[in-house]
């Protein structure tokens, strides 16, 4: 019966992280894949060779307000996920994790807020979202190997590809100026600093949506648990 009690407890709150999990990596992908698309049309140039975040430029990016609007509804997603799987999972370091997830949120509405065109608060944001996405891989990493972890293969798998990737990201980052330098490349050429850019960007993405079907598969073995508990009783 405690099973039963315990599932219905949490049910309402694991449907919040699966839908709002859904929701940032869908409205982030749509938002960023039609800016770029945008960009490269008007351009006719690789979109390797493109940094991200100039994608927000209001000055130059045709589709700058679809990309910057749907940074802060997708991080406003991502806070109400992470809020709910603050109360799903209890434990101390689960709730490190959370409240790691949701000032990632924060930062990525502040992005969304401040694009490129607020350089200053743009650079600070920026850093700071690149920071905060090592922090979460990083203690997503050691989480998989707790007793008892909620974190499955995929999404450990996706934690390595962005621990890896956050880490070569901050390598390229010139601390001074918290910016990239300039590519020295050509507009057809691939710019290294953005391939690595949108590896990272497009497994946060995946993160999401991956961490969105694992809470679907624990709704149904807590469901199948709960439905075995009460006929045991």
């Amino acid at each position: 019966m405690s099973q039963s009690i315990q599932f219905n407890k949490h049910y309402d709150l694991h449907l919040m992280i699966i839908f709002m999990s859904l929701a940032t990596a869908v409205i982030s992908g749509l938002g960023i894949g039609a800016a770029l698309i945008a960009e490269v049309s008007r351009l006719g140039i690789n979109p390797l060779s493109i940094r991200a975040d100039t994608l927000g430029d209001y000055m130059s990016s045709p589709l700058a307000i679809v990309y910057n609007m749907s940074l802060v509804i997708a991080g406003m997603c991502l806070i109400l996920a992470m809020s709910a799987r603050y109360f799903v999972f209890e434990d101390g370091y689960s709730r490190g994790i959370t409240v790691t997830g949701a000032t990632l949120g924060v930062l990525i509405v502040l992005i969304g807020i401040f694009p490129i065109n607020f350089l200053e608060q743009h650079r600070l944001f920026s850093t700071g979202y690149l920071i905060c996405t090592f922090l979460l891989h990083c203690f997503c990493f050691m989480e998989y190997f707790r007793k008892r972890s909620a974190l499955t293969s995929p999404l450990f798998c996706l934690n390595i590809i962005g621990l890896i990737f956050s880490i070569i990201l901050m390598s390229l980052l010139n601390w001074s100026t918290l910016d990239f330098d300039p590519c020295s490349h050509a507009t057809s050429d691939i710019c290294w600093m953005s391939l690595v850019m949108w590896v990272l960007t497009q497994t946060n993405i995946l993160w999401c949506m991956v961490l969105a079907i694992d809470m679907k598969n624990r709704i149904k073995q807590q469901h199948h648990l709960a439905n075995l508990s009460l006929v045991g009783n």
